[in-house]
């Protein structure tokens, strides 16, 4: 029988409680990403259940992407813009490969940096990539646009005041409050 010393016992300890943690926070961001993926599919009437199931076959992928972005995404042998052939409906391995691999395409296309991320990850189920990939697509397309709503509040704002303008408080916030919701009217068409 193998003894272990006071040292070794509490970073066993310490490893077991760490790996707790870690597991915790990939159920909550699994969670979360799923609240959010459905939040967005539902204008489609898609549903994602299991995050690292219902995306293997790449099709909620697709229309994740195409509600998010309101693009529709080529298909494959798509020589007509104008004609939308359907994704590849097969269950092989070939079909999902081939539907996921034209989501990261899309990616790639508007510069969206994937790291490490592939296809067969996406379509193995590997849990790690698979929220790196949707953390990735909420960056994007969401946190991105907040910040570029706020930029283009600050430029009003420092344009307002660089042109020398007085500060007529009345006048200010009506043409602050104009803006603001037409970013949020923005904001809330895109999400």
């Amino acid at each position: 029988m193998q003894s272990f010393t006071k040292d070794e016992k509490r970073w066993s300890g310490e490893l077991v409680e760490l790996m707790c943690c870690v597991d915790e926070r990939d159920k909550v961001q699994k969670k979360t990403f799923t609240k959010w993926i459905n939040q967005h599919l539902m204008k489609v009437r898609k549903h994602v259940n299991d995050l690292y199931e219902d995306l293997r076959d790449g099709h909620n992928l697709i229309s994740l992407l195409e509600v998010l972005s309101g693009d529709t995404l080529p298909r494959e042998r798509d020589f007509l813009k104008t004609l939308r052939l359907p994704r590849e409906k097969g269950r092989m391995r070939f079909h999902r490969l081939q539907n996921v691999q034209i989501a990261l395409d899309y990616l790639k296309k508007r510069q969206v940096k994937l790291v490490n991320i592939r296809n067969d990850d996406i379509t193995d189920g590997n849990p790690k990539l698979t929220l790196g990939l949707i953390w990735t697509i909420i960056l994007h397309f969401q946190v991105s646009l907040v910040l570029l709503g706020n930029l283009f509040l600050f430029r009003f704002l420092h344009t307002f005041v660089m042109n020398g303008s007085t500060l007529d408080l009345k006048t200010s916030c009506t043409s602050l409050h104009y803006v603001s919701n037409v970013y949020l009217k923005v904001v809330i068409t895109v999400f």
